[in-house]
Parts: C-alpha cells; structure tokens; sequence
C-alpha cells in the first residue's frame, strides 16, 4: 500500500462553450493498494478547482471560481513497471462559487446567484509515470453532472443573458511523491 502527497496545476472550464480555460494550483493525497502486478485501486481527497474565465462583450474578464473537495477513486493499470493508465469516478462537494473581476475597472467579487448544484461527478481518465517514488500524473476529468444554472451578471446591462451553466472539465498535471506502507 502506498501514500501519495501531491501537487499540480489544472485547466479547467466548461463543456458549454462560453468559457476559456481557468488556471489554478490544487493538491491533494492518494492512498493506493496494488491487488495483482499489473492492476491496483486508489482513493483520494484533493481540492478541485473548476469554473472558467468569461470574456464579456466589452474589455472586462471574470473567473467564475467553482471549486470542490474531490473524491477521486480509480482503478489503476500497470502497462509495464512504473507506467499507468488510470479511469474510475470522482465525486466532488462545492466549496466556493464566486465570480470575480480580472482586469476590469470596476471590482465584483460575489457570490452567484442561481440553482446551482453543490455536488459533482467526474469521470477521470490518466496516465501517470513512476521513476524512485516521484509520480508524473498527466489527467482529464471529463464532467458527467450538470452544475446547475447561474445568472452570474443579473445587475449588469451589457452582460444580461450571460448565463452559466453546463458540465465541468478539466486538464490537471501534477506531480507527488508516495511513500510505502
């Protein structure tokens, strides 16, 4: 059984279209139990950020930050030693769903209006290399829930029918260290 401590980078946004790419730091753990040589499960706890930036009809740029605490479990496929290609599930709690100016003029940091759903599922889809005990993750977590519907900008006259809403997704790349039991 092995421990991993992680940290990376992602790229998140949403299958809706309207979104570019959200980038954030996230980090997380991973505990892994190997059942044959070439085939082991692993859970974990990492914290998820998603959302997206919105470039709105005029100069003005926000990040929606939808972020979640994750629970990603997946089955885990040794090729040949020390390389993996990893699938299974991972559900996530929201933690925050604030959307914030970048570069505008005026400062909004608020939080959204709307039905938004607090609970999300993932599918993630990896690749991952071992070399003494550092871990290279290279993941996609392909959105299956929908996150609900948001008017983020109901007050604002230029940026009226902007809603948001559709399922996230994200490109994540990181690196840990494990530690066996």
């Amino acid at each position: 059984m092995t421990f991993k401590p992680y940290v990376g980078y992602s790229f998140a946004s949403m299958f809706n279209g309207d979104l570019d790419f959200r980038k954030s730091v996230m980090a997380g753990v991973d505990i892994e139990k190997r059942y044959f040589k070439h085939l082991s499960v692993s859970g974990g706890v990492n914290y998820a950020p998603m959302g997206g930036i919105y470039n709105s009809s005029g100069k003005d740029r926000f990040v929606w930050k939808h972020d979640y605490i994750a629970f990603p479990i997946t089955a885990n496929w040794y090729i040949f030693k020390g390389f993996a290609l990893k699938t299974g599930i991972q559900p996530a709690i929201s933690i925050r769903n604030r959307q914030e100016s970048i570069d505008a003029p005026t400062m909004i940091d608020r939080n959204m209006e709307g039905k938004l759903n607090t609970f999300d599922l993932t599918i993630p889809v990896a690749i991952s290399y071992e070399l003494y005990n550092f871990v290279l993750d290279i993941r996609w977590n392909i959105g299956v829930t929908d996150t609900g519907s948001a008017d983020a900008w109901k007050h604002d006259y230029h940026m009226v029918n902007s809603k948001l809403q559709g399922t996230n997704f994200a490109y994540v790349f990181s690196i840990g260290y494990q530690f066996d039991w």
